[in-house]
Formats: structure tokens, sequence, C-alpha cells
């Protein structure tokens, strides 16, 4: 094997595991910032290289490492309607601690045989390619180990680093980035410019701890529901009583505008619990979980919990998972339980939706009037994998045999209506009690079944909400913003009447 051809090929699987992932972004701009979207890879196919003294061995893995980027990044576009963004790096870990949550949207089994196919090569090609320089694993060690060492810097304190980058131009929306900068670029720039931008951030939006002041109020749950939304808007053959808790439970009710699809359920949740609309949010609105929640943010829990509520946090599977074990507390949560105490499994079927209102009711019982439980439902978490319960045959009846992902659409909403069971035995319950209980619900997001949601042409990203406070009489319905209904929810709880100025309160936060 001679040398030229060895640099050679080394070099050609280099550029086409650089050019792959910008191909897939639409990055095709000629500038400055190449340089910052090739030096990733560049740094790795530098170290594999002095470590092997094997160019084809090190050009392969980078070509390996920018496919496998690319894959990813193709797949989240069409899933999520977003690129890959930098604070996804933070969920690295998950795709190992709960693989079944990001695998299946992708195929498993294409993933793990290009995992395995690429291990594999790897290998052959380290054991077949003749040196072509010395190998010095000690040298490559050390370049690794300079890189990390830039980066510790860095992030102790990016401003300096951050401003140079601004000169880039970068917009903050990750299309418009990906494709102008390059999507390792995009990651970068994102990455250090948030980085730098939120401690002036978590300074502005650190609550007034004080000592609480009791006063007037009822007791509160809000359930945020996974990919729940009015689906006989998509699908008007449904029948009317489909969603008959949702609709029992609609006192004030309508639209909700959230800021992500078909994933990303924290955004949603934050913007409910925190009251901030995205622009306040900074680079920090891909995953508000992933950093800015490591200090006290303000919030509906530390609003109720200042006015003497109990703040309890409910979420039927593993509290880590989004980082919500460091999360809940900074948002105003006394107590937090998961799986751990509630019980509900790691892997499909999760906790069902019903099973969580019991444990609701419980709660409510032991901790007293003055009560603000927040629940976060798993029971319909995609993907909608076969070994879910047979589907009922009157529902699969209601949908054409030629609907794109027309199984998983059917699964879905046989969870649906385990989330609408939930809400009646939430309602049904909270009545029996004789309690003066704020009952709130509303969908994260809607379903990652981007085929089937073509197929009808429906193309609202928006959720659905409602809002019941024990009058039971449905109002007209009003549209909110995700990071409107956590202020409606607290102005209703703390009215000293709520029927008679429930219409002055939605006002209120409507327009605050």
């Amino acid at each position: 094997m001679s040398e030229f051809w060895q640099n050679g090929t080394g070099l050609a699987l280099l550029l086409a595991g650089w050019l792959v992932p910008r191909w897939v972004a639409g990055a095709r701009r000629i500038g400055p910032a190449m340089l910052l979207d090739a030096a990733p890879l560049a740094l790795v196919a530098l170290v594999l290289t002095v470590a092997s003294g094997r160019p084809v061995f090190a050009g392969a893995c980078v070509f390996a490492l920018g496919v496998g980027f690319a894959f990813a990044d193709r797949t989240v576009r069409e899933i999520l309607q977003e690129p890959v963004v930098f604070s996804a790096l933070s969920e690295l870990p998950q795709i190992f601690t709960h693989p079944h949550l990001y695998l299946p949207f992708a195929g498993t089994g294409p993933v793990l045989c290009g995992v395995g196919g690429a291990v594999l090569a790897a290998v052959v090609l380290l054991m077949a390619e003749p040196n072509l320089l010395t190998p010095h694993p000690l040298a490559a060690l050390a370049i690794a180990g300079g890189f990390v060492s830039e980066l510790w810097l860095i992030a102790g304190d990016p401003g300096p680093v951050a401003r140079v980058l601004q000169r880039l131009g970068p917009t903050g929306e990750p299309f418009a980035d990906a494709a102008t900068l390059g999507p390792a670029a995009m990651l970068v720039v994102h990455g250090i410019v948030a980085r730098a931008e939120r401690p002036a951030r978590q300074a502005r939006l650190a609550p007034d701890i004080m000592p609480p002041a009791p006063a007037e109020g009822r007791p509160v749950v809000v359930v945020q529901c996974e990919s729940f939304f009015d689906v006989r808007r998509m699908l008007p053959l449904l029948p009317d009583d489909f969603l008959a808790g949702f609709d029992a439970c609609r006192g004030v009710g309508g639209r909700l505008a959230v800021p992500a699809w078909g994933a990303n359920s924290t955004r949603a949740e934050f913007a409910v619990l925190s009251g901030l609309p995205e622009a306040a949010l900074g680079y920090d609105r891909f995953n508000p979980y992933h950093a800015l929640t490591r200090t006290p943010i303000a919030s509906l829990a530390w609003r109720l919990r200042q006015a003497g509520y109990r703040t309890i946090c409910l979420h039927p599977f593993d509290r880590s998972f989004y980082r919500r074990d460091l999360a809940m507390p900074a948002l105003g949560f006394a107590e937090f339980y998961g799986r751990e105490t509630l019980g509900g499994s790691r892997t499909p079927p999760y906790a069902s939706d019903p099973e969580l209102a019991d444990h609701i009711l419980r709660v409510l019982d032991a901790a007293g009037p003055r009560v603000f439980i927040f629940a976060i439902t798993m029971g319909n978490h995609g993907p909608w994998l076969a070994k879910s319960p047979p589907v009922e045959p009157w529902l699969a009846s209601l949908v054409a045999p030629n609907v794109p992902q027309r199984a998983e659409l059917l699964r879905y909403l046989a969870g649906l209506r385990q989330t609408d069971e939930m809400l009646q035995i939430l309602a049904g319950g909270i009545k029996r009690r004789g309690a003066r209980t704020i009952l709130a619900c509303y969908g994260d997001h809607l379903p990652s079944l981007p085929r089937a949601f073509a197929h009808f042409g429906f193309a609202d990203w928006r959720s659905d909400y409602a809002v019941w406070s024990g009058a039971g009489v449905a109002g007209p319905r009003r549209d909110l913003a995700a990071h409107q209904l956590g202020r409606l929810v607290a102005d209703i709880a703390l009215a000293p009447c709520v029927p008679a100025l429930l219409d002055s309160v939605v006002g209120h936060s409507l327009g605050a």
C-alpha cells in the first residue's frame, strides 16, 4: 500500500465525513465558519492518526462519525421538525440508559447494524492497514488532553470566545445557522454563546425567596399530558365523546401554542411553570433543563409556595431523565416523586395515566387544602410500538388502511383514550370529595407521527388545554401560549371568588 494511496484515501474519507453532514444541513456557503465547522472532525482525525499511524483508519473513523451525525440530524429533522441542537448533546447518555425512547424512531435495526458495521470495519482496518507513521499514543493523548484543557478554560470564562464567535453572525435559529455556519459550527457557536449569556439570565430570573405569606387559595392540580391534543381536529370521524373527560374539564380551554413538535416536553413544561416566552430564554430555549435550571428560577411553584402552598411534582418515570431531579427543586417544588415512589416501568408499557390519577387523588387527600400538584404523565409516550395492548376494533375501523403510520396512529389513539380516562377519574374524584380544587391539563406537544399528519394535511403545532374551576360551565374557547397558562392557573387559584371573577382573571392573564 503506497504512502500516496494511504494519505489520499484517508484525506478523502475525512472530507467525505465532513461534507455529508453539511449536505444534510444545506450548508453551501464558503467563509470563515467553514474552518470552525471542520475543526472537530479534523481534531479527531489528527488524534487517531498520531495514535495509530494509519491515515486510512483515522479517515474511516471520521467518516463513520460524520455519516452517523448526518443520519441523526436527518432523522431529527423529520421527527422533530428541527436539526440537532447543542443541548441535545446532554441527552447522549440517555440513548444508552433509555434506548427505547430514541432508537425506534430512527429504526433500532438499522442503527445497531450501522454501529456494528462501523466498529467491525474499524477493527479490520486497524489490523490490515500498515503503519505509515510511527504510532505515538501518548502524543495523541497529550493532544486530546490539551484540547480538553482549552475547553475547560473556555467554559470557565466563555465571554471573550463568545464575542469572537458572534462575529460569524449566528441568528439563533437552528435551521438557518446550520445552513450558513455548518452543523458542527452551529453546535459550537450556540453552546458557547449560551454559556456566556446564562449567568446574567439566571440572575434576572431568580425568584424572591421569602418566608411564606399564607393567602386565600384553593388546591391546584396541573397535569402535563404526554403527546396530548384534541385529535378530533384532525380526525373528524371520531365520535364527539371520544375525549369526554377532557370536555368535562374544560371550564376555560382552547388551543395551546407550544414551543416544540413531536418531543422536547421540557420546553412546554418550563414555559407553563415559569411563565416565560421563548424570547426570554435565548439559546436556552432549546432545553431549559440542560443548564439554565441549575439555580432557582421564578415560577408558578415559587409563587404558590410563597402563598403557603405545599408544592409537589409527580412523574412515574426516572427522576433524572431530562435532569428533572435538578430542575424541579430549582423551579420551586419542595417534593418530587418518581417511579421509585409511584411505581412504573423504565420500558414500555409505562405507568398508565389512570394509575397516575389514583396517585394524584391520594396525594391530594394527604397534603391538605393548600397544595399544588404538578403531574407529568408517561403512559402515552412514543414510540407507539407493536407490543402495546391491542387496539379496539371500533377504533381501528375509523382509520383507513392506506393511512401512513396507521398502526402507530391507532396505538396513539388508544393511549389518548387512557389519558382521557385519567381526566375523568380526576374530575370525578374531585367532585366526590366536594373539593374546591382547580384542575388544569394540557398537551406538551403533538405526537411524532409526521407521515400520518402529512396524509391528513394537518400542520397545526398547537396542542390543547383545559382549566376546570368546579363551576361546571364551559366558557368560550380562549387560545393561549404555553407561558400564559401557568399564570392563568395561579390567578384563578388565588382569586377570592373564582366563578364570579373567572372572565376578568382570564382577561388579565391574557393581557399580561
